[in-house]
């Protein structure tokens, strides 16, 4: 075991008896990162004479994650809720959600937001950060502690971010009163494998099968040879739909690595990082008027909805939430005023395209 690993447990001890009255959250993704997190707060809370108030381990279910990672993180929380419960352990598992309005095709399908880039990246507030500030709320930021799996030697962005934000194990960020934990901040990438292959709880977590997901992403993962060669240099998950990036090279590799079930999600992705800037499908106006490419029309959201109904049928993978489609027809009935107004299309014409648009969501739904 590294030289990093037994003091980082040590250290989380200590910050556990000394907030002892607090709840504390570990933020849980299913990356590498955060199940190395996970497992040093749970090596570190066998260890403590003096119990915290209550524990939380939380999962933010975009509703656009990656499908493989999607399926493994709740098939793995299931098990860590049971191992944890046989052990004595009192820590809850919690599945944080967007409402449906913040949903992702609730505001691309139904709202007309072209998809995310690095100058209007809107997804990230609205399905991450604000579903952990809304459970944070419910018994109060300033009893809370957030446990994160930020490692100053993951990236230079990362570091900067670390050393705004205070430099060391605990973290102020604006916006709210919780402290933030950092367990593994000084680990680099090796201590990080060696953490998650090497600590025993929750053995329900299968260490072999995130090594499988990371080579699968990336490619060029090394043979294991023993504990102490890490599996993966790298690697990152996230929304299937991301369009920050140019091109989703973790999905290309999973797909390539032979999950399959990824390419209609990859090809459909791909489809709305090109459509995204196409003008021809946005309305020449925003809604504050300004003459510049506003949200998606009427009929590109229809296209999208349309193909992710099909989406959904050729998978057998879920992507609306329960009310979501009636929700973005909601929206569209309140736009075809607007569109009507700009000159996109006449009143009569409104009131038949939503006839027949519902009509065909039925015979997909």
């Amino acid at each position: 075991m590294t030289d990093q690993i037994l003091p980082a447990i040590e250290r989380t001890k200590r910050a556990i008896e000394a907030n002892s009255q607090k709840h504390w959250i570990i933020a849980y993704s299913g990356g590498k990162d955060s199940t190395a997190t996970l497992k040093i707060f749970l090596a570190a809370l066998k260890k403590v004479h003096k119990k915290p108030r209550a524990v939380s381990l939380i999962y933010c279910d975009t509703g656009v994650e990656n499908p493989v990672i999607d399926e493994y993180v709740k098939r793995t929380l299931l098990k860590i809720d049971h191992e944890t419960t046989a052990l004595g352990m009192d820590v809850s598992i919690d599945i944080l959600r967007a409402p449906l309005e913040d949903r992702f095709f609730a505001k691309v399908a139904g709202r007309g937001y072209p998809t995310p880039t690095n100058h209007f990246r809107w997804c990230t507030k609205a399905l991450r950060i604000n579903p952990v500030v809304r459970f944070i709320k419910t018994f109060g930021a300033e009893d809370a502690v957030v446990v994160l799996g930020s490692r100053r030697d993951e990236s230079q962005q990362r570091k900067r971010s670390i050393k705004k934000n205070g430099d060391d194990y605990w973290q102020k960020q604006g916006g709210s009163s919780a402290s933030i934990f950092l367990p593994i901040l000084d680990l680099n990438i090796s201590d990080v494998w060696d953490t998650i292959f090497l600590l025993g709880v929750p053995v329900s977590i299968d260490a072999s099968e995130i090594e499988r997901l990371y080579r699968d992403a990336s490619g060029e993962c090394p043979v294991i040879k023993s504990p102490n060669s890490p599996p993966c240099g790298s690697g990152r998950f996230g929304c299937w739909t991301c369009t920050v990036v140019r091109k989703d090279h973790s999905a290309i590799k999973l797909v390539d690595a032979g999950h399959a079930q990824l390419e209609p999600f990859l090809e459909f992705r791909n489809w709305l990082a090109e459509v995204r800037n196409d003008e021809a499908r946005r309305w020449p106006v925003r809604r504050n008027g300004v003459q510049r490419p506003g949200p998606f029309s009427i009929a590109a959201r229809e296209e999208i909805l349309l193909g992710l109904l099909q989406l959904e049928k050729s998978t057998g993978i879920e992507v609306f939430a329960d009310g979501e489609i009636e929700h973005i027809l909601g929206l569209w009935g309140k736009d075809y005023l607007f569109e009507v107004n700009i000159g996109v299309r006449s009143a009569d014409d409104s009131i038949v395209h939503q006839a027949a648009v519902r009509e065909v969501v039925e015979r997909f739904a």
